[in-house]
């Protein structure tokens, strides 16, 4: 959402850098006032933009969160309270992408870099995973062409 409205030259209104204009002074000649009002009305018109850009990019429940605020920032600061903490169904898809994810022969890295995505994120969300874990959670996923070269344990 943010590089999308950067895109849009309406970044610096929505994340709240830009701020209204203030009304102009009782005392200020015609002149100011011209440009203070056509000022204000280029914020105010960016600021529909942005605001209307984030309701038409989110699903409709998510919108109602938007339904008591004035101005795309104050929408961005809502989303941003309601939606910024990581639950347990999304750390748990990042789990099951880490422990299903199989590492290919042909293209060994990509899918490693994407094992390491899933532990970055679950690392984020404060869930560590203890080393020896990780080392299960590898072994787990090594292509099958490797498996006959996979370390074995022998208990006593």
């Amino acid at each position: 959402m943010k590089a999308w409205h950067q895109s849009k030259g309406l970044w610096q209104i929505m994340s709240g850098n830009k701020r209204k204009f203030p009304e102009a002074d009782a005392n200020a000649s015609v002149a100011i006032c011209k440009a203070n009002y056509k000022s204000q009305m280029e914020w105010d018109n960016k600021d529909d933009q942005a605001y209307g850009m984030i309701l038409l990019r989110v699903n409709p429940p998510v919108a109602t969160v938007a339904n008591s605020t004035a101005t795309a920032n104050a929408v961005w600061l809502a989303l941003h309270a309601a939606f910024s903490q990581t639950g347990p169904l999304a750390i748990f898809t990042e789990f099951k992408g880490a422990i299903y994810q199989k590492i290919s022969m042909a293209s060994p890295t990509l899918d490693i870099m994407v094992v390491n995505k899933n532990s970055q994120h679950l690392t984020a969300a404060q869930v560590i995973i203890p080393e020896i874990m990780q080392a299960m959670i590898l072994l787990n996923v090594m292509p099958k062409e490797m498996e006959q070269s996979k370390l074995t344990f022998n208990y006593i």
